[in-house]
């Protein structure tokens, strides 16, 4: 097989990571140094795991704004059990029980009301980042226990152990998707609900079974995030719901939904994760940012759509 055919099979995420990791090398010598490595896989590892959750909305033909606020409400929930005396454990679990149901809502509307999955959890949205503030009384809540604090700020080997999460939901999420009949009705529902329907598929429960898993995953990331920042604010999670979705779709899912992997999107949380780092080091602010990030997205769909042609 000719070099050119072998370089076409290549996605277009890899070619944008080695781009980018050069580019940023160039601009500091640090960029690429272990400390700065760990930094990045600690960083990125909360985006990989809400990531997982905007590709199963998106792979379902749907969409899941409410990751975010849910981020933040489990956080703050399991904080406040904490400062009110709880374990480490029951806050967890309590807090994670809270994100499922908040995700489960979600699924019911969505599959019941027949509401677009963008105005349900838009809504959600908001009404989670409300009951973040009225819980905290607008302020940041101490997450300071040290058993806690091993979820967001341990590490195994010197690799992070929140990392080593993030790949292992990954593992878990691939097989799940690939090789069990879930995954298979899960992927008919985003290509073709009525044929899925129509196949056999209980659609509603699987709607609501997809939304609650995002509300897992959120609320998982929101403990890894209060326990590495040790504390829990109101507004740490937002915005992290468009980065996932980003992630997705430079990893190559399908807005249209039935087509994209789960490692895939694994690596457009790479590229979304190193971009951030880099231009933070860099120095360049916020507003910039988010310019160059929506280029680099349309380049990486470009490049993409063009290697697919």
């Amino acid at each position: 097989m000719r070099i050119p055919a072998l370089l076409g099979k290549v996605p277009g995420s890899i070619y944008a990571v080695l781009v980018l990791l050069l580019l940023f090398r160039v601009g500091s010598a640090q960029f690429l140094s272990v400390s700065n490595f760990l930094n990045v896989l600690q960083q990125s590892s909360i985006l990989a795991i809400v990531s997982i959750g905007s590709f199963l909305a998106i792979l379902s033909h749907g969409i899941d704004l409410s990751l975010g606020a849910i981020v933040t409400l489990a956080g703050m929930v399991s904080a406040l059990l904490m400062v009110q005396g709880y374990d480490v454990v029951p806050a967890c679990l309590i807090a994670l029980a809270v994100s499922v149901a908040a995700g489960a809502v979600n699924g019911l509307l969505i599959a019941y009301s027949r509401v677009d999955p963008f105005i349900v959890t838009l809504g959600a949205m908001g009404t989670c980042e409300g009951l973040a503030l009225v819980l905290a009384h607008g302020a940041t809540i101490p997450a300071t226990n040290a058993t806690f604090k091993v979820l967001g700020g341990g590490s195994l080997l010197f690799v992070p152990l929140s990392a080593l999460i993030a790949l292992a939901s990954y593992g878990l999420f691939g097989f799940l998707l690939k090789g069990t009949a879930l995954g298979t009705h899960v992927y008919a529902l985003g290509g073709n609900e009525e044929a899925a329907l129509l196949s056999g598929i209980q659609v509603r429960p699987l709607k609501i079974l997809v939304y609650a898993v995002n509300g897992l995953l959120a609320g998982f990331a929101g403990l890894v995030l209060a326990s590495r920042l040790g504390a829990a604010n109101p507004s740490q999670g937002i915005g992290i719901e468009f980065d996932g979705i980003a992630a997705a779709v430079v990893g190559g899912t399908s807005l249209a939904g039935g087509r994209g992997k789960v490692w895939g999107t694994f690596m457009g949380a790479v590229i979304i994760a190193i971009l951030r780092n880099g231009l933070n080091m860099a120095g360049l602010p916020m507003a910039l940012q988010m310019v160059i990030v929506g280029l680099i997205m349309v380049g990486v769909l470009t490049l993409d759509t063009l290697r697919r042609k």
